[in-house]
């Protein structure tokens, strides 16, 4: 329902008024929600990687330093409609870090 709701509201962002600037702000804070959603795709689909740490801190550097957060919002749209996080959750879990 929000991959409808976020239709919805980025085609009212071209009204003018009042209801474009309402639609604006549902807009962002769905997209918002989408970018942290590539986030946890991010961090499942490197869970067993042995560069996870490098992997993420590049992510992380690059979302701080350039605003491309366009595409983490692809990322969380793409895991919303076709699973992405749930297809690698169900192999075995990762071994627990020596400490």
């Amino acid at each position: 329902m929000t991959l409808v709701a976020l239709s919805v509201a980025l085609a009212f962002c071209f009204i003018g008024g009042t209801p474009g600037v309402l639609a604006q702000i549902v807009a962002a804070a769905l997209m918002m929600a989408y970018a942290l959603l590539g986030l946890a795709v991010l961090h499942t689909v490197t869970r067993t990687s042995k560069s996870r740490v490098v992997w993420l801190t590049c992510a992380y550097g690059m979302l701080l330093l350039l605003p491309w957060i366009i595409l983490l919002v692809a990322l969380g749209l793409a895991d919303a409609a076709f699973g992405i996080r749930q297809r690698f959750l169900r192999g075995k879990p990762p071994p627990l870090p020596a400490a």
